[in-house]
Formats: C-alpha cells, sequence, structure tokens
C-alpha cells in the first residue's frame, strides 16, 4: 500500500478500536487528537487493528481486544507507511521509527520492569516477543523523546530501556465532569473500585477487602475478558463479599454511583497511574491506594496501602472521615487543559510555527 505524505503529526494508538471509549489510555488518545485540532495540526491515528469510531492507518481489519503488548510491537507495520514532521507515539513502546521521522513517547511502565505483574509463572512467556525485541527497542529509545505518565513509571522506563528518566506529564483527567458530584452529602458506607474487567486490574482485591471488613464494595469496569468476570463473581459467592459487580456502565450513571459513596479502593498494585483514583478524589471519595503505584505520588501520603489487611484498616477508619476538601482540591490539578498545554510543548519544537 502507498506511503502516506503531508501530515503533521503520526499518532500511534495500537488499541484504538477498544481503547477509544473504555481506558485510561483511551482517555489520552482522544484528548491528545483534541488538543492537535485545536492547534489546526493535520493528523493521522496509528492502530494495528481496526477502530470502530475513528478513521486510522491499521493492519488488521478488525477489532482485536486481545493480545494487548504484541499490539504495541505490530502497530509498527501500518505506522511504517507513514511520514509525518513527526511521531507521537501513545502507545508507549519505542518500535523503530526515529529513521522516518522524530520520535515522541508518551509511555507508562514497560511491562519488563521490576514492578509487580500478573506476568508470572507460565504467564511470561506472554512477554517472550518483548523480551526478544528489547535490543531492538533499546536502540530505538536512544533516539526517542520519552514522556512519563508518573514518576514511577519515569523509573521504570530508565530501568527497562536503560536511558535516563524522562520528564512526567500525568494524564489528562475529566476532573471538572466527576466534580459535580463533590458536594453530594448523602453517601454511604460504601467503597467503589473502578477498572477494566481484565486480570490485570487485580479487582479481586476488592472483593478480598469487602469480605475482610463487611464494607459493601461496587465494581465499575468496561467488559475485556468473560471470563475474568466469571471468576470475580465466583470469588465473591465463595467468600460472602457484599459486592457488586457492573460491566459497561455509561459514564454518567457511574458518576451517579461515585457521589453515594465514601472511598475509592484502587485494587491495581504496581499501576503506572491509575486515571479512576483523579476522577474519585475529583467526585469527593478519598482514595485508598498501593504504595506501590503512579497514584501514590498524587494521594495524601496517609492514605497508601502496602498490604490489604492494612488497606482493611484504613478503610474502617476513611468512613468516619471527611476528607473531600483535600483530595478535590488535588483532583483539580489534573485537567485536560493542563496535559494538552505540557504535551504541545514537546511536540511544538518539530512543527512549522
Amino acid at each position: 500500500m502507498p506511503s502516506i505524505k503531508n501530515v503533521d503529526v503520526g499518532v500511534i494508538a495500537h488499541g484504538l478500536g477498544v481503547k477509544e471509549v473504555s481506558s485510561g489510555e483511551g482517555k489520552v488518545y482522544l484528548t491528545s487528537f483534541e488538543m492537535l485540532r485545536e492547534r489546526g495540526v493535520s493528523f493521522t491515528p496509528i492502530s494495528f487493528a481496526k477502530p470502530k469510531r475513528t478513521n486510522a492507518v491499521y493492519f488488521l481489519p478488525f477489532s482485536l481486544p486481545k493480545l494487548d503488548k504484541y499490539q504495541r510491537i505490530l502497530v509498527k507495520l501500518p505506522a511504517s507507511r507513514v511520514i509525518p514532521k513527526v511521531f507521537l507515539n501513545l502507545s508507549g513502546v519505542p518500535i523503530p521509527l526515529s529513521k522516518i521521522a522524530p520520535h515522541v513517547v508518551y509511555a507508562g511502565a514497560p511491562a519488563l520492569s521490576s514492578l509487580p505483574s500478573k506476568y508470572k509463572g507460565i504467564w511470561r512467556v506472554y512477554l517472550l516477543p518483548f523480551r526478544l525485541y528489547l535490543p531492538t527497542l533499546r536502540r530505538e529509545a536512544r533516539q526517542c523523546i520519552f514522556i512519563a505518565n508518573s514518576r514511577l513509571s519515569a523509573k521504570a522506563i530508565s530501568e527497562v530501556y536503560n536511558v535516563s528518566e524522562p520528564d512526567v506529564v500525568y494524564p489528562p483527567v475529566e476532573v471538572e465532569k466527576f466534580g459535580e458530584v463533590y458536594k453530594h452529602r448523602d453517601r454511604e458506607d460504601m467503597f467503589i473500585s473502578i477498572g477494566r474487567i481484565e486480570r490485570g486490574k487485580m479487582l479481586e482485591n476488592a472483593i478480598y477487602l469487602s469480605a475482610m471488613t463487611g464494607v459493601k464494595g461496587v465494581i465499575m469496569g468496561s467488559l475485556v475478558e468473560r471470563d475474568y468476570l466469571e471468576k470475580l463473581k465466583r470469588i465473591r459467592d465463595k467468600h460472602h463479599a457484599n459486592v457488586e459487580i457492573y460491566h459497561d456502565v455509561d459514564q454518567g450513571e457511574m458518576i451517579k454511583v461515585m457521589g453515594r459513596a465514601k472511598v475509592y479502593f484502587h485494587p491495581t498494585i504496581g499501576e503506572h497511574f491509575g486515571i479512576p483514583v483523579v476522577e474519585a478524589m475529583a467526585s469527593g471519595l478519598t482514595p485508598l491506594v498501593p504504595v506501590q503505584s503512579g497514584a501514590y505520588e498524587v494521594v495524601p501520603k496517609e492514605l497508601g496501602y502496602n498490604t490489604l489487611e492494612e488497606a482493611s484498616s484504613k478503610l474502617r477508619d476513611l468512613l468516619r472521615e471527611d476528607m473531600r476538601e483535600r483530595v478535590h482540591e488535588i483532583a483539580m490539578g489534573f485537567s485536560a487543559s493542563s496535559f494538552k498545554r505540557r504535551l504541545w510543548d514537546y511536540l511544538s519544537r518539530f512543527l512549522d510555527n
């Protein structure tokens, strides 16, 4: 197929078909597209599989919700057809593109870092393509401009790719929209956990927390792995946990539920950042997050936990406290406008005024 030229920015968004509506990474994609439109810059989205809603250059003619890590590497195939002034790689993996154009990579922690991971035992085989391709990725990494989505990610990028720790630009959050329920006072002794329903989000930790404390929990997220959803239900029933699980709830309904709860519990240990944490803070929920996560960088330090036992003790205390003003004020610093402004600073140097 012919190359695509005369475009300012080639935007790498490997799983756009799945993520454009269902994830924090998808919010980064769509906010970046919005930024480029506002700046009057021409751009071409590039996805490995065909998106459902967005016109893009792609390789696979249908949406593919599985094999996310492979897609981050294989998106090089359609990307190599685009010849822009600069690549903005929002998929985080430094695939070899710098020989075509300057390469700016916005990244979370690489899968091969020493952070906690679901890839243990036989699951480590899933990362074999990354391990085999790592020397090539490291060579490209030395040619890229990296931007990390948290300080935790910056350290992991340096560790895996043998580069200096990059600058940090925190992801965009719709804080104004979630802040609409901030002042709701009639709240229940209830916690909420939000994340895509897939194994890597460790949502079972929310069920264990409810079983340990007797506190009602609600899990909400877009459904990616149906077998994992069934597993969560089995764990809930086995431990007699008072947990409701909802999938594919629209944002308006999700915000209403957040306006009823007091605490947000983040179950994902080692997560690069965790946009739902800031959304919850904007909504007036007190966050309880793993110390070993990017989210811990932005919450008051007493709101971190190392073990579920520690989380259960803190949860009981937080149900009696009201920290909504404090955490809401912190959340308001993570607006989409701030993200757009900082990301543009990196791109604009490669574009004509």
